[in-house]
């Protein structure tokens, strides 16, 4: 439990001493960087009344003279919009699938694309002749 609290305090602290260079970073990618689960680290924080709100305006105040500075911006002026293209059926993908049969064989499928699964439910069929349960 020792190590576990340590852990957390030194990513809060890291995370302070990264805001006072980057104000627009965020605890994520710290965590990340110091081996720290965010999930983890929110709980922890949760318990000690820490926010990364507080921690930021404390920040602007202690470091940047009172005014925050400008956030990031987060569309490019070369671009007034972008359309996404539509992918083929075979590019999308299946993941985590659980397959169960009337005969009670199950089959767990990784990664698939929908044609791709419906292809291996008819050649189960035709060579096992089991329908699988809807």
């Amino acid at each position: 439990m020792y190590l576990e609290e340590n852990r957390f305090r030194r990513t809060w602290e890291r995370f302070l001493e990264v805001l006072k260079s980057d104000y627009n970073c965020s605890l994520s990618a710290v965590c990340r960087e110091q081996h720290t689960t965010f999930g983890g680290m929110t709980s922890w924080m949760s318990r000690r009344g820490y926010s990364v709100k507080q921690a930021k305006a404390d920040v602007v105040r202690d470091y940047y003279g009172g005014v925050a500075p400008s956030p990031l911006p987060t569309i490019s002026p070369a671009f007034t919009q972008i359309t996404p293209a539509m992918l083929p059926e075979e590019e999308f993908s299946l993941a985590g699938i659980t397959i169960t049969f009337n005969s009670g064989t199950t089959i767990s499928v990784k990664r698939a694309t929908p044609g791709g699964v419906i292809k291996m439910l008819r050649d189960y069929e035709k060579t096992e002749g089991d329908l699988c349960i809807l």
